[in-house]
């Protein structure tokens, strides 16, 4: 991004990020392409980026600006917004003068992990010994490590959830093969088989066939 705010170049990430092409980004005004949501019109989000822009432009130094909400449009819907928190670090490109002569944007959603991360925030804020500079390159770094395991957490309740479903499936499975041993005096590998016939023959996947025996073996006793 020029002085002037113009988007120089975006990579693959960024553009799969906010869902516009690529060609419609560089080149033009980045405040005219990611327009404030009008709901967002109290919080001010494109002032608040203009002032971290400005520091670095004043400073020739990196500016963290910790979390920062800034809605981006849907490109599905035109005229609507996607909600977004973002964790932006803004970095100065100097020339040989040690002018400011453009930015270079460093930008994660933190969208998924923003509860954690106001709590890290609050968290490093409470120490009175630490300046604003060590609190923001603190943040950058505790934030990194907080977005993995929190990652990594989320992706292991995934794990243990479906694990749960497998089990509880595999229990209908075996209820569901017990009735029709009981129905067809069959072995259980037959009944099986018939599950995998019912499932094939109906488009259904074994489970939920399985769990319609179980209810309608059921029916009886429930309406006695």
């Amino acid at each position: 991004m020029d002085p002037e705010y113009v988007i120089l170049a975006v990579n693959p990430a960024f553009v799969d990020l906010v869902g516009i092409p690529s060609i419609d980004l560089v080149g033009h005004q980045a405040f005219e392409v990611f327009g404030e949501n009008p709901s967002q019109a109290e919080q001010e989000p494109a002032r608040v980026m203009r002032e971290s822009l400005e520091r670095v432009k004043r400073t020739g130094k990196r500016d963290s600006m910790f979390l920062h909400r800034f809605d981006i449009p849907d490109p599905g819907r035109p005229g609507a917004f996607l909600e977004r928190h973002w964790s932006p670090v803004n970095n100065p490109v100097l020339d040989e003068e040690g002018h400011v002569v453009a930015f270079l944007q460093e930008i994660r959603d933190v969208t998924e992990h923003r509860e954690d991360l106001v709590r890290l925030l609050a968290y490093l804020s409470a120490d009175p010994d630490v300046s604003d500079a060590d609190l923001k390159q603190r943040f950058t770094e505790y934030s990194a490590a907080t977005m993995v395991t929190s990652s990594l957490y989320h992706s292991a309740r995934k794990e243990v959830e479906q694990l749960q479903e497998a089990m509880r499936s595999r229990a209908g499975i075996e209820q569901a093969k017990g009735i029709l041993m009981a129905q067809h005096r069959c072995t259980s590998e037959e009944a099986f088989n018939r599950l995998q016939v019912m499932s094939s023959n109906n488009n259904v996947k074994l489970k939920d066939v399985a769990a319609a025996i179980v209810y309608q073996a059921a029916a009886p006793r429930r309406g006695r």
